[in-house]
C-alpha cells in the first residue's frame, strides 16, 4: 500500500488535536528503578501516574509459570507486559518472544493485581521498569525526496518527576 500525503487532512488532525487539547510532546522514555528495595507504596505511587498519554512497561515474572518453576529475569518463562488507562479502566497486553498472548488484546486488571504483579516481580526486572509516551497519531507528510511518516506523541514531561 503506497499512502497519499493529503496536507489538508493532516491539518484537520491536528486542529482536532488541540480543540480536545491534545498536547503534542517528544516520544518519551521515563526510566524507573524496579528492585528489591522498591516499595509497594512506591508502585502504588507509579500507578496512580498511568493516564491515557503513556504506557507502563514491566516484566511479570509469575505470569503462567508452572509451580515447579522459579521465575527467572526478563525470561522465557513470564510475560513482558504493558499496562495502559482508557478512562478509568487499566488494561494490560502480556507478550513472549516478539507477540502477544491472547492475540494482543488489551484486558482488564484492577489497580490493586497490578500493583501486586509489578511489587511481586520487582527483582526479576533487571532494575528497570519503563514509562512511555503514547502516540496520538501517525500521518504521512511530504518531504524532499518523496514523503515521511510522521508519529506524534503524547506530552509526558510532568511525568519525568517519577524517576
Amino acid at each position: 500500500m503506497n499512502p497519499k500525503v493529503n496536507p489538508f487532512k493532516n491539518l484537520l488532525q491536528v486542529i482536532y488535536d488541540k480543540i480536545k487539547g491534545v498536547e503534542y510532546g517528544e516520544k518519551t522514555v521515563v526510566e524507573l528503578d524496579l528492585n528489591n528495595e522498591t516499595t509497594m507504596e512506591r508502585i502504588r505511587k507509579i500507578v496512580g501516574e498511568i493516564d491515557h498519554r503513556c504506557i507502563l512497561n514491566f516484566y511479570d515474572a509469575f505470569y503462567e509459570l508452572h509451580p515447579t518453576q522459579k521465575p527467572t529475569t526478563r525470561g522465557d518463562s513470564g510475560a513482558f507486559t504493558e499496562v495502559r488507562k482508557d478512562g478509568n479502566t487499566l488494561k494490560a497486553r502480556l507478550g513472549n518472544h516478539g507477540g502477544f498472548k491472547q492475540n494482543g488484546k488489551w484486558l482488564k486488571i484492577s489497580e490493586q493485581e497490578l500493583i501486586d504483579r509489578i511489587y511481586n516481580s520487582r527483582m526479576f526486572n533487571a532494575g528497570k521498569m519503563w514509562l512511555e509516551s503514547r502516540p496520538v497519531r501517525k500521518q504521512w507528510r511530504k518531504i524532499e525526496n518523496g514523503k515521511g511518516l510522521y508519529e506524534f506523541h503524547h506530552n509526558i514531561s510532568d511525568k519525568k518527576n517519577l524517576c
